[in-house]
């Protein structure tokens, strides 16, 4: 697979609105100025998530990142959040497959003193046992909740069916026999392992400067190790396997009157020279426009479901696209075979020139709706760092998709959408839909039934 995009979409564009200075022991710092309000937004992101769990310890990374959060040099969360609240700050932990993040925002006139508290979380957690195991126990409490929500579950399972034992296919958040062989020295080696300057990136939107905010972050992180990188990413050195046909999964929950369902394939890497081109072709067949292909046959033409999309996730390693829709159990597998049948005929006949221009204007503007907002710019320039994308990828992507031409849709289409090599997962009462699959000649050996409660 070739990742070349000097002569794509992806090739090189006018300077961001976005400064990048070094920062603290060979770190990345991103400020984009914004003086009209009195507030900064700031992001400390990790180069590494939960793809670097080891092995049946699931979880590891986003527990390393909530405990931190809930203790660092000596200081109890009590202590931690009557600070923040005094600030008027707030800190979050977010984990994904890519990576561990600090975000929060503060009055810039507090700024160093929300930057000082930042880098005891990020630099000098405690890791006290006790404290371990409250978030822990308030993890797999969260962990347990998402079993009532069909639409999360049916995306935990999801994953798990598309890639199988690749670390795209584990949940960040982990499960409890993972989380349960977690120990303190678990989390001080994930942290020595991966809090090292080169392997942190630190972003800022507000009243700032890229000078002042570089000045602030290198006085409050100066003790930053420099230590090695963690070594080889796990996602360029093990490739997901795809599925071969159809691989139906059926998570086994009782009494649903509504089905969920979700359907993809694995595609590619945010840096690869495709990649816009089949965001765009994803947009055209499942965008959240109702000229989308998807909206159109599913809701509008037959009301079978109030809504119908499909995405195509930004990730370093091999994304996939990823389809749901929701439906009555009496609808689902006219639903499901509707939807199929669809995703077919997108890779078997492409995109139309009028398809292709409609996609673009509805992708480029609500691309331009969503930059609009500080905080999803911020995050999105975090994520295209860490996702190899250029640097002025956010900043010029609505330029990009209308650059994009129709040959190249349908040649990416044709390289990444795999309609009859696909994961389905059904959440659904097993006894009844099962048999209805049966029915409409599945084979039995494409079907796989979990009990919901089986992590």
């Amino acid at each position: 697979m070739s990742l070349s995009v000097s002569t794509s979409v992806l090739a090189a564009a006018p300077t961001p609105l976005v400064e990048r200075r070094s920062g603290p022991a060979g770190s990345l710092i991103l400020v984009e100025p914004e003086p009209a309000l009195p507030l900064v937004r700031v992001i400390v992101a990790l180069r590494s998530g939960s793809a670097w769990d080891p092995r049946k310890k699931d979880g590891l990374a986003n527990l390393v990142g909530e405990t931190a959060r809930h203790g660092a040099a000596h200081r109890s969360r009590t202590d931690l959040d009557r600070q923040l609240d005094a600030l008027g700050a707030v800190i979050d932990v977010q984990t994904d497959a890519d990576s561990l993040r600090f975000e929060g925002h503060v009055l810039t006139k507090h700024l160093d003193a929300f930057l000082g508290i930042l880098a005891d979380i990020v630099l000098r957690p405690d890791f006290a046992p006790a404290e371990i195991d409250r978030t822990r126990q308030e993890i797999l409490a969260s962990v347990d909740e998402d079993r009532n929500d069909d639409q999360q579950l049916c995306a935990r399972y999801f994953a798990r069916n598309l890639y199988a034992e690749h670390p795209y296919g584990h949940a960040p958040d982990g499960d409890r026999a993972s989380l349960e062989r977690i120990t303190a020295g678990d989390l001080s080696a994930f942290h020595k392992r991966h809090v090292v300057g080169s392997n942190l990136i630190f972003a800022a939107y507000g009243d700032v400067t890229p000078t002042d905010f570089a000045t602030r972050v290198g006085r409050a992180f100066s003790s930053t190790p420099k230590g090695a990188t963690p070594g080889a990413n796990p996602l360029t050195t093990r490739d997901p396997v795809p599925p071969q046909g159809w691989r139906i999964s059926i998570v086994d929950k009782p009494d649903r009157e509504q089905v969920q369902i979700m359907f993809g394939n694995i595609a590619l890497p945010a840096q690869h020279a495709d990649f816009v081109p089949l965001m765009v072709a994803i947009s055209s067949f499942g965008g959240h426009g109702m000229t989308a292909t998807l909206m159109d046959e599913v809701r509008t033409k037959r009301g079978l479901s109030y809504g119908a999309y499909m995405s195509l996730s930004q990730r370093f390693g091999r994304a996939a696209t990823v389809g749901w829709v929701s439906s009555a159990k009496n609808k689902a597998i006219t639903t499901l075979k509707l939807v199929l049948r669809l995703y077919v005929a997108l890779m078997e006949k492409g995109l139309s020139d009028r398809k292709v221009a409609l996609a673009k204007t509805f992708l480029s503007g609500t691309l331009g709706a969503e930059m609009d907002e500080p905080e999803h710019r911020l995050d999105a320039r975090v994520t295209a760092e860490i996702t190899g994308l250029p640097a002025t990828f956010v900043d010029d992507l609505p330029s990009r998709v209308r650059a994009v031409t129709t040959d190249q849709v349908n040649a990416a289409i044709k390289r990444h959408v795999h309609a009859r090599d696909l994961a389905i997962t059904v959440v659904a009462t097993a006894s009844e839909f099962r048999k209805r699959l049966l029915e409409s000649k599945v084979a039995p050996s494409a079907i796989d039934v979990v009990p919901f409660d089986d992590y």
